[in-house]
């Protein structure tokens, strides 16, 4: 039997598949198939709970490890998925207290999937049982390659159990209600409470509009939840099994699910993306964040369509199968070794009929299984190099935050969507003007970077201030704003000085703090040479202390004031930006940092193109380029070298096709 376990020294294609829905003698023709192709992975068994226990106690895993001989013959390797996300019949009706109940109160009913509770002690004691006896079995297998909690976590719940787990999270943080009231200013509105149990629970997201300090502490205790989840399932498999442990996070992992803090639990961080062809940029900032996040451990792509979304209706999310490669290198070349499609065959019944797949229910080959199979090819040539020439050190870093992302929408400002506004306002430029890049959260180590940017962040931790302190001291260029910094961890506004404290970093006071809403054609921010930018939203004045200012408003509320000031901090820079600029404006920021901290363009494009210089010994060895357009591009590189894939000799200005692809070694 051949031993498909983890190699460090291979990049993965694969797919997921879902082989209790088959009759066993379907089973070899699948995986015959998937050798055809060249697949070296497969992802299984995240929704099989029933199939493994189909009566509480009577447990049946011999299908499984038939399966998994079956891989391993064929030299696949296995991911095996917890399936606590689609927990039986027998036991939502045996324990109706493990579904999830809605805000509006409401239980959840059996059926579909993630319509468990979390915080449910029921629940997390049933699957700490089921996860026990399922890396008992699989543990040693040679097929066994990693294990993935869950599938797509996500959501909140709202049950009595929730909510007195909710109160007792309060105290303990807290102490004692007064405690409570006074640090977050409750006698407003007489939203004081006399007790822990007087306090509701609110939901979160746009619209809600119980006191912010309250929806915060919400979300933050909803997160721990999740967390104590996922911790529960990675304690068990690590007392049993060596092989390392994920999850596929949703919407990059931004949004209402905090994956900074889940992550660190795992030991790679994953991901599901489904974004089309035409907003494949739209990927590349969470692609960057994955890269960064464990920095020397690549990434791995769980999930993205092999041709179409069928879901609920059907697009075609790759147009073609050019697209299909495109994306899958794209995700590879950033900081990837492992692109799973979903799915591998497709479902004869259910939810999910109209999703693409790899293969039809007759079995039949569908759209794109040339262009994946060349992949496969590609990926056993070329994966070794990749993996010791990994993605260079990226100089310069974006600040974003699951919490920022809370905070505008519990307090909206104007019509701020966090994410659209950070990555477009604040990420796409670096990106479309080939500078290097990581995506941290601001827990992450600053070391690693020379350049700082911290947009829309109105929370920063105690310890993010005083570690920004010290980089800034030592050497680092910070660009910080706008709206970062005016809210105090408890998400009340300071009292003594705007921003807290921030400001002796800053190098100036906040002189005033207003809104360019609906005025924004009548204000204006302009530099000292003359150039400008219109902004908008809420805008801060400045009155520089040991800085010296860059740029003032004309018009509105703020005519006069200073809009932007530069403070030379030890060793290193600080730029406040006190509202939002266009992108000309912004860069000139960004550039003047990064020429004072020598940090060059990676390449130069003429428009949406991918590269990403790979390094060895911290030595740059090669780019990975990619055309994320359905129109020619080109991008012009430091140097010429030659491409792995065609053996031809390229650049150092290199044409692209439609949809291209280039891995050029230098």
């Amino acid at each position: 039997m051949t031993d498909a376990r983890i190699k460090d020294g291979q990049v993965h294609l694969g797919a997921s598949w879902y082989p209790e829905m088959w009759p066993e003698e379907e089973w070899p023709k699948d995986v015959a198939r998937m050798k055809e192709i060249g697949f070296t992975m497969v992802r299984m068994f995240e929704f099989a709970w029933h199939r493994f226990e189909p009566e509480e106690g009577k447990y049946d895993f011999d299908w499984a490890l038939r399966v998994m001989d079956l891989c391993a013959e064929a030299g696949i390797a296995v991911m095996a998925g917890t399936p606590s996300a689609a927990p039986p019949a027998w036991l939502t009706e045996r324990y109706p207290e493990t579904l999830r109940v809605k805000e509006d109160g409401s239980r959840a009913t059996h059926g579909g999937r993630c319509h468990y509770s979390m915080h449910s002690e029921k629940y997390r004691e049933l699957v700490g049982k089921f996860v026990a006896r399922m890396a008992d079995v699989l543990k040693d297998h040679p097929a066994l390659h990693s294990w993935q909690i869950d599938n797509e976590m996500g959501g909140t719940d709202y049950s009595d159990e929730t909510v007195a787990k909710f109160h007792g999270w309060l105290e303990a943080k807290y102490g004692t209600p007064g405690n409570l009231n006074g640090t977050w200013g409750l006698e407003f509105w007489s939203e004081a409470y006399n007790s822990f149990d007087q306090v509701p629970l609110p939901g979160i997201g746009v619209g809600k509009k119980h006191h912010c300090s309250l929806v915060l502490a919400a979300a933050q205790f909803q997160m721990d939840g999740w967390s104590e989840f996922m911790k529960l399932q990675c304690d068990i498999i690590r007392e049993r099994s060596d092989k390392p442990i994920t999850s596929n996070m949703v919407g990059g992992g931004l949004g209402h699910m905090n994956w900074f803090q889940h992550n660190r639990l795992f030991d790679r961080v994953s991901t599901s993306m489904y974004k089309d062809v035409n907003h494949y940029h739209f990927n590349i900032m969470h692609l960057d964040r994955m890269r960064a996040e464990k920095p020397g451990r690549p990434y791995w792509h769980l999930e993205t369509a092999p041709n179409w979304s069928g879901g609920t209706n059907i697009w075609n999310i790759h147009h073609s199968a050019a697209g299909i490669r495109a994306m899958t290198w794209k995700s590879i070349l950033l900081g990837g070794s492992m692109m799973l499609y979903w799915q591998w065959r497709q479902h004869w019944a259910g939810q999910e009929m109209l999703h693409g797949t790899l293969v039809t229910a007759t079995g039949k080959w569908r759209p794109n299984r040339e262009a994946i199979g060349q992949m496969a090819d590609e990926y056993a040539r070329h994966g070794q190099w990749l993996l010791d020439n990994p993605p260079q050190q990226a100089e310069v870093a974006l600040i974003v935050g699951s919490e920022a992302d809370w905070a505008f929408a519990v307090a909206p400002m104007d019509d701020i969507k966090y994410v659209e506004w950070v990555r477009d306002g604040h990420y796409l430029p670096l990106f479309r003007n080939g500078i290097w890049r990581d995506v941290i959260h601001q827990s992450a180590d600053f070391s690693r970077h020379k350049v700082i940017i911290i947009p829309m962040i109105p929370i920063l931790a105690a310890d993010t201030r005083k570690r920004l302190a010290e980089w800034v001291e030592a050497g680092g260029k910070l660009l910080i704003g706008p709206m970062t910094g005016f809210r105090s961890e408890e998400f009340t506004a300071f009292t003594d000085r705007e921003f807290g404290g921030l400001e002796d970093l800053m190098g100036a006071e906040s002189s005033l703090r207003f809104t360019a809403h609906w005025v924004e054609d009548k204000v204006k921010v302009v530099f000292d040479d003359g150039m400008w930018s219109r902004t908008k939203s809420t805008c801060e004045g400045f009155a520089p202390t040991t800085g010296k200012a860059l740029a003032k408003y004309e018009g509105g509320y703020g005519d006069g004031h200073n809009a932007l000031v530069r403070n030379e901090v030890g060793k290193g820079t600080v730029i406040a930006q006190g509202c939002p600029l266009d992108g000309n404006c912004y860069l000139r920021l960004v550039n003047t940092l990064c020429r004072e901290a020598d940090i060059a363009p990676v390449a130069t494009t003429s428009g949406d193109v991918v590269v990403v210089p790979r390094a060895k010994n911290g030595k740059v060895t090669g780019y990975g380029i990619v055309n994320i357009t359905e129109k020619a591009q080109e991008v012009a590189l430091p140097r010429g070298g030659r491409d792995l894939f065609s053996g031809d000799t390229v650049g150092p200005v290199v044409k692209l096709e439609p949809l291209g692809v280039r891995l050029v070694v230098t």
